[in-house]
């Protein structure tokens, strides 16, 4: 079943539902349509048992350029990320950490597929799935430094998980623009595939076959240290939540059978 929402597009076949970002024109630069018409969509997987598993990706080749701040209405004023005016900046902000909680939290496993730029914000959108593969012509950026502004969309939380704090700051305050090699050396993502591969599906995916997999995905993504809700309050480090014997045992599980459902769907 196939729905288009404008600004982004939604494919559900057998299970497994993808969701396109759909402004080519923009680099799939994410506007007030593109983050409304995704919070409906996961509010709604969330709780459909037909919807399995998670696929972002975007159109036109690219992920996603992240936050579009050119909006502007007919008298020239310009528009927030809720569509409307500029509001201070915190509650623009939690616009977007709105939207990364509730994908972090979805109770289904996620896979982020860039094939060429997914930097700023659409960067912390990838990285908030349990997984990201990229075409050999991806490229990724902590963009913000280079627009005066501070790292959003999650990053600033999950990008020192990945990389290690010292490269999460190398990465923060120089936004150099890193390829897919170098992307996977990092961490950042899991697999590399040629550009042809990483327009089409997902089989190219290290196949795991596992029968039960589409059925254990759920709770196996539920049960990971990934779908602890991370608050927008800096947590101390001597509080964190260190990852039990049991969530380790989940994730590997996940790592075996999560290529196979999005195999599946082919």
């Amino acid at each position: 079943m196939n729905a288009a929402l404008d600004a982004i597009q939604i494919d559900r076949t057998d299970g497994l539902v993808t969701i396109t970002f759909n402004r080519p024109e923009r680099k799939n630069a994410l506007n007030a349509d593109c983050w409304n018409q995704l919070d409906r969509a996961l509010e709604e997987i969330a709780y459909n048992p037909e919807d399995r598993a998670v696929m972002l990706t975007g159109s036109g080749g690219n992920f996603s350029a992240g936050a579009d701040l050119s909006p502007r209405d007919p008298k020239g004023v310009t528009l927030g990320l809720t569509g409307r005016p500029v509001q201070p900046i915190v509650q623009e902000k939690s616009v977007v950490g709105d939207m990364i909680l509730r994908l972090h939290r979805l109770p289904k496993p996620t896979l982020a597929k860039v094939d060429g730029v997914a930097v700023g914000v659409g960067l912390g959108v990838a990285l908030a799935c349990d997984l990201v593969v990229a075409s050999d012509r991806a490229r990724f950026s902590e963009i913000f430094s280079k627009r005066g502004l501070a790292l959003d969309g999650g990053n600033s939380w999950i990008l020192p998980r990945i990389v290690g704090l010292q490269q999460a700051k190398y990465l923060a305050y120089f936004g150099d623009v890193i390829d897919a090699r170098e992307a996977r050396e990092l961490g950042l993502v899991r697999t590399n595939s040629t550009p042809s591969q990483g327009s089409g599906g997902v089989g190219w995916l290290p196949g795991r076959r596992s029968r039960s997999a589409s059925r254990s995905g759920s709770s196996t993504r539920a049960d990971s240290p990934r779908s602890s809700r991370p608050s927008r309050r800096r947590r101390d480090a001597s509080t964190s939540r260190t990852p039990r014997p049991t969530c380790k045992r989940a994730l590997r599980r996940f790592a075996n059978g999560a290529s196979r459902i999005f195999a599946d769907a082919e």
